[in-house]
């Protein structure tokens, strides 16, 4: 779970309507322009095509082949989109468990055959979600690039597209996703009570997200889309993306967000609930 941001970003390019903006402003990714038609890979097993990952699900993967000699393995997407794109989303991925070193270029339209580097090589600090943070930009393409490690990379999801710059920061009360842990267990006992052990059948990640003091204004332009096309798809959180960079959720809503006037002038809450993996 992280953020990795560029090094030339500057957070006035990300700013989405106004408010006091900080490195540690939320951070929403559900924006993606990535298809099955725009999304291709140097290599791929047959039983695991890059089309999977222009699915939300993180039932489907990606994986790359092994070579000899070892070589670079690239996800490209031709996003072509004059819009601007400022994140890679990447969800299930095994880039630390194997060692992977992964960094993301851009195609150089000046030079249709060179690539520029946009957000140096890094290995993960943990297989968990990843959000890769650059300079707002259209975008011919883009690809995520990853350096021979201990195994073949393997993936499930990859968003491309424009991060929501949350107006207000979250403070006191928040659960980070990371520490979130909704466990299914069978415990085991002896039939005189005592414990023989606890096998863990499955581990989520849930917790609460609000927001106070959203203008009316901002939320009608901003919020409320996220709102509506998250109510089928997953998206990409990070809670304090400078301070805690490695707090990164791949989240879907529990319940129904339900925004609220809270204050005589119009200014608007909103608190929901969210699962993740982990």
């Amino acid at each position: 779970m992280s953020v990795v941001i560029s090094g030339s970003l500057t957070l006035s390019d990300s700013v989405s309507g106004g408010g006091v903006i900080n490195a540690n402003n939320p951070i929403i990714g559900y924006e993606n322009r990535v298809t099955t038609s725009n999304i291709s890979s140097t290599t791929a097993d047959t039983s695991y095509p890059v089309t999977n990952l222009a699915n939300p699900s993180t039932e489907l993967h990606w994986e790359g082949e092994l070579s000899s000699p070892a070589v670079d393995e690239y996800i490209i997407m031709a996003l072509n989109t004059e819009e601007l794109v400022d994140y890679i989303g990447i969800a299930d991925h095994n880039f630390y468990s194997e060692q992977i070193e992964v960094s993301v270029e851009v195609l150089n339209d000046d030079s249709p055959s060179a690539w520029d580097e946009i957000v140096s090589g890094v290995i993960p600090p943990n297989d968990g979600p990843l959000i890769f943070r650059f300079t707002p930009q259209g975008i011919t393409s883009i690809r995520v690039r990853m350096r021979p490690g201990n195994a073949a990379p393997r993936a499930a999801v990859v968003y491309a597209g424009k991060l929501l710059v949350v107006q207000r920061r979250i403070y006191v009360g928040h659960t980070p996703i990371s520490y979130g842990r909704n466990t299914s267990v069978v415990n085991a006992r002896s039939e005189s009570g005592n414990f023989l052990g606890r096998i863990v059948i499955n581990e989520t990640r849930e917790t609460n997200i609000a927001f106070e003091n959203l203008t009316p204004a901002w939320y009608r332009t901003y919020f409320e889309p996220f709102v509506a096309a998250c109510n089928e798809i997953p998206f990409f959180f990070a809670w304090r993306p400078d301070a805690y960079p490695n707090e990164v959720g791949y989240l879907w809503f529990t319940d129904d967000p339900k925004p609220a006037n809270s204050l005589p002038n119009g200014m608007m809450s909103i608190s929901f609930n969210v699962n993740g993996i982990r």
